[in-house]
């Protein structure tokens, strides 16, 4: 993600960047990849500041939902989640937190970043962070096949992120919830035959 400072704000919002160096040393090449691309648009338009360009990036966390190709086998996120649900978490939920966006939702933010007159600059595209707890407990009421994971009980559990959504907000895009987000990525894989 291009927003995901460190140290991690009190409360996350647009102005918050990750650092790309530090990526690159953690191996999130893609992240590091995403975070130096907007920086560079974002100079250049500044640069073309004379010229009618209008600049709005929407920064997704981790997009699920149908796909466009139904032919082909999960890949990419969806990939991701099905081997979540068919044993790839470990025993303990990860002391963590976790954002979702469903693939509509992204796609209704976009649109409105294009069409809206006042939308410039950064825009978060998530619906809320949840601590792996939730979201291991989330994934188990969704698909009672998926083996146990034992929650993260020790003094330490992170707080999840949290955000300021004032500028999201202004693009006027209803997001669906954490749940109804898996529920229906789920449901794709099931649709798919990549669950029982």
């Amino acid at each position: 993600s291009s927003i995901a400072p460190q140290p991690e704000p009190e409360i996350k919002d647009e102005s918050h960047w990750s650092d790309p160096e530090v990526q690159k040393s953690k191996g999130s090449w893609y992240g590091a990849t995403k975070t130096t691309q907007e920086l560079v648009v974002q100079k250049w338009v500044e640069v073309q500041a004379d010229k009618d360009f209008k600049y709005a990036a929407i920064c997704p966390t981790m997009v699920l939902g149908p796909s466009l190709n139904t032919a082909a086998k999960s890949s990419g996120t969806q990939g991701v989640l099905q081997k979540w649900l068919t044993g790839g978490l470990s025993e303990m939920a990860w002391n963590d937190s976790m954002s979702f966006i469903h693939v509509e939702d992204c796609a209704k933010m976009h649109v409105a970043a294009l069409e809206l007159p006042t939308a410039s600059g950064r825009y978060m595209c998530v619906v809320e962070s949840l601590h792996w707890n939730e979201i291991c407990a989330m994934l188990k009421e969704i698909y009672p096949n998926m083996k146990n994971v034992k929650p993260y009980e020790e003094s330490d559990k992170v707080k999840p992120t949290q955000f300021n959504f004032d500028k999201r907000n202004t693009l006027g895009v209803q997001v669906k919830s954490t749940i109804e987000i898996l529920t229906e990525a789920a449901a794709q894989l099931k649709a798919l035959g990549e669950l029982d």
